[in-house]
């Protein structure tokens, strides 16, 4: 039966943010998403060269979605999203925002129980248009109630947010050299697409911006797969350096640190040949118990 979603369910204030439109369970354990991009979604302006972005984003709320609707996790709770890919199929990333309708396959792939309730996932998704294939990725992440999360971070910086670029800015202070480049990650709280609700950390989605600009500048070119791991919680108070190093076939490995510890580090390529080809790269770095 499907089921309609709001905004809460994945963290999202704005009703034109939310990707996701209804859900319906499959017996098979399968969680099938219906999609569609607004036009009044802050990045639907910016295509295609927001498209990737819009699929790490994509992935993010059908990971969410997940943990609520297939696994159990109560509203309320909070989320660490460990590691995050997706990756367009060679010729399918879409180039406005009717292109995004269509819908996403969401599937279990490990999980963990802590006292009888879900506490680590490990999904992958396929996003479908009309029978065709344009994207998969794959997530995971961990889930925790509010006084655990709130114990985690009971020494988080309480401070108003500071502006530290211009709107639109991702990177400032960049240098760039023979096969790599090094920046200050900047942020601006009329970015609504990052700041659409409150949060003690730095966005993983800024995270994500700063990692598929540094492709960007390294290669001259958007990329269409992506991969990114969380190490630790960003802060707003200090400042993030964002180191990025061409490799071959068109890659880029980019590691963004902070106060001598590094908060995330990922990769990015161009769009993938087929399905295959982007699970044959996914790794998890944690072991969970498989799904049955």
């Amino acid at each position: 039966m499907w089921q309609s979603i709001e905004g809460s369910l994945v963290h999202k204030s704005t009703p034109n943010q939310v990707l996701l439109l209804s859900a319906d369970p499959s017996p098979d354990g399968t969680l099938r998403l219906m999609v569609a991009l607004s036009p009044g979604h802050p990045s639907a302006v910016f295509l295609p060269s927001a498209s990737t972005l819009v699929g790490v984003e994509l992935m993010r709320q059908c990971a969410i979605a997940f943990a609520h609707l297939s696994g159990g996790v109560p509203r309320g709770w909070a989320f660490i999203m460990n590691q995050l890919s997706f990756a367009w199929l060679d010729g399918a990333m879409p180039m406005a925002p009717e292109q995004f309708t269509g819908h996403v396959d969401v599937r279990l792939r490990a999980v963990k129980m802590r006292r009888d309730q879900v506490s680590e996932l490990q999904l992958e998704a396929d996003f479908m248009a009309e029978g065709v294939m344009l994207g998969t990725g794959c997530g995971d992440l961990t889930c925790l109630p509010p006084k655990t999360y709130q114990a985690i971070r009971r020494n988080a910086p309480t401070a108003a947010i500071v502006n530290t670029g211009p709107l639109g800015a991702i990177l400032a202070d960049i240098h760039q050299f023979d096969g790599g480049l090094e920046a200050q990650l900047v942020w601006n709280r009329g970015d609504t697409f990052i700041f659409d609700h409150a949060s003690d950390h730095v966005s993983g989605m800024l995270l994500a911006s700063a990692l598929l600009q540094s492709h960007r500048l390294l290669m001259g070119s958007q990329a269409g797969d992506f991969s990114m791991q969380c190490h630790n919680f960003g802060e707003y108070d200090a400042p993030i350096t964002v180191s990025g190093v061409a490799h071959g076939a068109g890659r880029t490995v980019v590691t963004m640190s902070q106060s001598g510890r590094i908060i995330a580090s990922g990769q990015c390529g161009k769009a993938v040949g087929s399905a295959a080809a982007a699970r044959a790269g996914e790794r998890f770095n944690r072991a969970l118990t498989p799904a049955v």
